[in-house]
C-alpha cells in the first residue's frame, strides 16, 4: 500500500497522505514518497495546481516521533528538519491547495502553511504542539505570525493548544470550512477556477507575492518588474485580449 496516493486528473494533481494508522505522520517512507510526488508535480508541465489532503481522521499529525524512538533515536537527540524541509511545496511557483480533512498538528500544520490556499472540513483541528514535547516548531515560527498575526500565532506557538475549524477560519488560518463530504469537491472547484487562468501569470503572482512577504518593498518591486513585464508582453496576454474581443474563453499556453 502506498504511503502517498498520487493522482493526476486533467491539470490537477491530488497528493494524499495515506498512513491513517499513524495519523499520516511524517515517517521516513511517507516523506520519501511525498518528495517524489512533489518532484513529479513540479516537473510535469501538464499539471497546473496541486491539492494536498489525507486519509482517515488526519491531514497529518507531524513528524513521527514514535518511529524515531523505535529506530533508536530518542526525542532529545532528534535533529530539527531545517527551514528548507518544505520548500518543494512553495518554490516551484505552481499554486497548491491544502484540503485539511482532520488533525493538522506540528509538521503537518507546517505542511499546510506551505500551501497557498487552505480549506478544511468541519472536524479539522490545528496545533503546533512541539513545545509540549520540549521542542519548537521549525517553519511555523516564521510563517504563522505573517499569516494570522502576532497575538494569535504566539498563543498557538507558546501554548501548544489546539484550535478548531471555526477558530481557524476566524483568525485567517483557513479560507473556508465545509462539511467533510464537500472538502475535495470544493478544493477541486477552486483548483479548476485557478486552472482556467494563464499559468504564466499565476506563477508570476505566486513568486512576486512571496518576494513581497520576505523582502523590503523596493527590492521586491525591482525584482518583480521583469517578471510582470514578461507577463504583459506574453502570448497569453495577447490571447486574453483576443478572447475578450471575440467573446470566447481564452486558451492559455503558459507562454
Amino acid at each position: 500500500m502506498p504511503y502517498v496516493i498520487y493522482e493526476k486528473k486533467g491539470r490537477i494533481a491530488y497528493i494524499t497522505l495515506n498512513r491513517p494508522e499513524r495519523l499520516n505522520a511524517l515517517g521516513a517512507e511517507l516523506s520519501a514518497e511525498l518528495r517524489a510526488a512533489e518532484a513529479d508535480f513540479a516537473q510535469d508541465n501538464d499539471l497546473w495546481v496541486a491539492i494536498y489532503t489525507g486519509t482517515g481522521r488526519a491531514f497529518c499529525a507531524g513528524m513521527d516521533l514514535k518511529q524515531r524512538a523505535e529506530r533508536g533515536q530518542q526525542t532529545s537527540t532528534v535533529q530539527a528538519p531545517g527551514i528548507s524541509w518544505g520548500r518543494t511545496v512553495t518554490e516551484n511557483w505552481k499554486p497548491t491547495i491544502a484540503a485539511i480533512n482532520g488533525i493538522a498538528y506540528g509538521g503537518g500544520l507546517e505542511r499546510a502553511l506551505g500551501n497557498d490556499i487552505r480549506i478544511c472540513s468541519e472536524n479539522a483541528t490545528f496545533a503546533l504542539a512541539e513545545i509540549k514535547r520540549g521542542l519548537t516548531p521549525v517553519t511555523g515560527l516564521l510563517s504563522l505570525p505573517n499569516l494570522i498575526g502576532l497575538s494569535d500565532a504566539m498563543w498557538m506557538l507558546l501554548s501548544g493548544e489546539p484550535i478548531d475549524a471555526q477558530e481557524a477560519l476566524r483568525i485567517g488560518l483557513v479560507s473556508k470550512v465545509v462539511p467533510a463530504e464537500e472538502l475535495i469537491p470544493t478544493a477541486t472547484r477552486m483548483a479548476e477556477a485557478i486552472s482556467e487562468n494563464s499559468p504564466l501569470g499565476i506563477r508570476t503572482i505566486k513568486q512576486v507575492v512571496k518576494w513581497g512577504a520576505e523582502l523590503p518593498r523596493d527590492n521586491a518591486q525591482r525584482l518583480a518588474q521583469a517578471l510582470i513585464d514578461r507577463v504583459w508582453s506574453s502570448e497569453d496576454a495577447r490571447e486574453g485580449a483576443a478572447a475578450f474581443a471575440e467573446k470566447r474563453k481564452p486558451v492559455f499556453k503558459g507562454r
